[in-house]
Formats: structure tokens, C-alpha cells, sequence
């Protein structure tokens, strides 16, 4: 073997990215020799060429060669099949008509070669999970409090669930754990839901939002999320949103303290109490409360609010509550004296109705005038 020219450092700094990087060489030597020929080529900065001689000189097409996992023991494997029968015997062949040549195609409809390529993921994945578990120079600081966490990326998601009921499943079912907690991150960062993606004007809305609709965990029916869950990689084109189904009550409490009530505090809490726009009147159900509105204040919530978007929906809810707290009428801005002589105001004037857009679409109503408003993560319920 060559003794090291200073390309052994670079070796080193690779590994490290395999947990969140889709190598396909993970423990492999990056020089390879042809299926066909004793040709030999280096993958890393030859791989094009590689290619284009599978193809030129052999007639050989490999569907996603790209995609591969470890390429050079899916190489060596076909080679020393076809060195003990004909590529004929074994690869199908297609004529193109441009050229009336027969190329051979070798892709997952062999079957051997989709199992061949289903035992080369699986053990680049595992290999991928063992080094996750065992690994203790992990560090970040935590999405929702201000630790900085260092161990095992397993001991993380763990964190995660236990005190801030994220529930993402059994760490020791995940893979790629670190791409999917920067995804998550990332996810909320932009304010979006991670369940039902929906999107929210500021944190406070998005953290009651998923506290209260039960959405601080993983929607099984997003395919982006597959990767992350090792239940896929055991069965060639498992899916897993059927396996999720037989697991969830399972999984996302197997490392849980069934005793703390801290911790299920998210899944155990009371109804919603949201309370009219115009008075005092509470409701625990979001469309009795709009008929409350409609029936003595002559407002339709969902007609009146219809061609808005959600931010305009939100600040105008935002207005009309610093409105009536400061007792002043949402429509021509005058100021009472007291509550009740707003309601009276409203009533006779029949103001309950919407301003300009101009007035109440200013970025200052992003803010919540209350911040237990359960109207504002609601909205969206309103039927017509």
C-alpha cells in the first residue's frame, strides 16, 4: 500500500460529514476498475469519465450510478458475475433506433440488482446509525431552551422529547439526526408548522398553535420525512407511513415517564376558551362563538374575512381587539367612554363591520393584543 502523501487528512475530515451527507463511498477506496475491462478510474475526480467509458466502450448504461451507495462493492460484485457468465446472459438489452446499437441496461427491474443495491443502502445506513449512537463529540444548543447539548445525537432527540415533548419517535429507529434536527430548525425558523406546514406571523402564534392542535411532532403522511426513519431502509420500497401506523403508540412514548404530568401537560390540557371580537361572550367551540357574532352583533366572520389572506386575517383580529380594549370603535375610530357605551355605539351605528385595509394591514397588528388569544391560531377552523 502507498504510503500517506497528506491525502490521509483529507480521509479524516470526510468522515464526520457522512452522518448528513449523501456519501456513497463510506469506508471505501475511491479507485475502481471497470465491469468489463481492467480499465480503472477514481471516482471522486474521474467518475464522469467513468461513465462515459461504461457507455462508449461497453454499450453499458447503470440507471442512477449517481445514487448508488458504496459504488465500488456494487462495481466488484458485477464484475465478478460477469467474468463468470456473459453480461448477454444476464443484462437486458435496448435497441436505439438513431443508432440501431444495443445498449444493456442495468437497473433495479433486475432483480438481483435492486436487491444487490437494497443490501448496499441498508448496511451504508447502519453503518451511518452506529456511528450516531456511539458518537459523543455531538454538540448544539437546544431548538427550544437555552442548553447547550453535548453527547450522542440519540441522547439529543431524547432531550427533545422528555422536556419539550417534540415527539420525532424513538431515536434509536432515526437515522441522519443531525440533518433532520437542522431540518426541523429550520422549519421552525420560518415559522412553519412542522405537522401541517402552515405558516404564522410570529413564534408565540406558531408555538400555540402546535401545543394546542397537538402538532409538535412529525406528520407521517410527509414523504420528506422518510429518510429520517431506519423502518425504511429494512424493506426494498417500504413506505412509511404504513409502518408508522402499526408503531406510533409505541414509538413516540417508548422513553417516556408515563408519571409526569410536566411532560403531557401539551396532551392532557382543557378546551380552548375564545372569546368574542365585540364583547365578553366566551365559547369553548370556534364556529358557535362566529353564530354568537352573527346573531347580536350582525358580523359573518368567515364572509366578511374571506378574500384575506391568514396575516390579514390575524391583524385584523390583533385591531379590533386593541380597539375595543382602548374603547374605541373599530370602524370610525371614535372613543367612548366606557365598554358599555362602545357596545351601544356599535350597536346603534351598526359599526361591527371592517375598515378600510389600509387602517388595520400594518405590521404592528402582527403582535397579539392578548397573549392567551385563541382566536388567532383558530381562525383557519371558521367554517362558512
Amino acid at each position: 500500500m502507498a504510503a500517506c502523501d497528506g491525502s490521509c487528512e483529507n480521509d479524516n475530515k470526510m468522515f464526520g460529514p457522512l452522518v448528513f451527507e449523501d456519501a456513497n463511498c463510506l469506508d471505501t477506496e475511491p479507485e475502481v476498475t471497470c465491469v468489463l475491462c481492467d480499465n480503472t478510474f477514481n471516482l471522486v475526480v474521474s467518475f464522469d469519465i467513468f461513465v462515459k467509458h461504461l457507455f462508449e466502450a461497453h454499450q453499458l448504461v447503470i440507471e442512477e450510478v449517481q445514487n448508488i451507495n458504496n459504488l465500488p462493492e456494487y462495481l466488484l460484485y458485477w464484475r465478478d458475475k460477469f467474468k463468470m457468465t456473459p453480461i448477454e446472459e444476464i443484462v437486458p438489452a435496448i435497441k436505439i433506433a438513431s443508432s440501431n446499437q444495443l445498449y444493456f441496461l442495468l437497473s433495479t427491474l433486475l432483480k438481483e440488482d435492486k436487491d444487490l443495491r437494497h443490501r448496499l443502502r441498508l448496511e451504508h445506513v447502519l453503518k451511518i446509525q452506529e456511528f450516531e449512537r456511539t458518537d459523543q463529540s455531538y454538540h448544539r444548543q437546544c431548538l427550544f431552551c437555552k442548553l447547550n447539548f453535548e453527547g450522542t445525537r440519540a441522547d439529543f432527540v431524547t432531550h427533545l422529547i422528555s422536556q419539550h415533548n417534540l415527539q420525532l419517535g424513538n431515536p434509536q429507529n432515526l437515522v441522519y439526526i443531525e440533518e433532520l434536527v437542522e431540518k426541523i430548525d429550520e422549519t421552525l425558523t420560518k415559522l412553519v408548522c412542522i405537522f401541517c406546514n402552515r405558516v404564522f406571523p410570529e413564534r408565540n402564534i406558531l408555538k400555540e398553535h402546535m401545543r394546542k392542535k397537538l402538532h409538535k411532532r412529525l406528520n407521517r403522511n410527509n414523504t420528506e420525512y422518510d429518510k429520517y426513519f431506519i423502518i425504511n431502509y429494512l424493506e426494498p420500497d417500504k413506505k412509511s407511513r404504513a409502518i408508522q401506523k402499526q408503531n406510533d403508540c409505541h414509538s413516540l412514548f417508548e422513553n417516556s415517564d408515563p408519571n409526569d404530568d410536566e411532560e403531557y401537560y401539551d396532551w392532557n390540557e382543557k378546551e380552548d376558551i375564545i372569546t368574542c371580537l365585540f364583547c365578553n361572550k366566551r365559547e369553548t367551540n370556534i364556529n358557535t362563538l362566529c353564530l354568537h357574532m352573527e346573531a347580536d352583533h350582525d358580523f359573518d366572520f368567515a364572509e366578511s374575512t374571506k378574500t384575506f389572506d391568514f396575516y390579514q386575517k390575524v391583524k385584523f383580529v390583533n385591531y379590533v381587539r386593541r380597539q375595543v380594549h382602548n374603547k374605541k370603535c373599530l370602524f370610525c375610530n371614535l372613543s367612548c367612554k366606557s365598554s358599555s357605551n362602545l357596545q351601544e355605539h356599535l350597536f346603534e351605528e351598526q359599526h361591527c363591520k371592517i375598515p378600510e385595509l389600509k387602517i388595520f394591514d400594518q405590521p404592528e397588528f402582527y403582535f397579539p393584543t392578548y397573549e392567551n388569544d385563541a382566536l388567532l391560531y383558530l381562525i383557519d377552523d371558521v367554517e362558512d
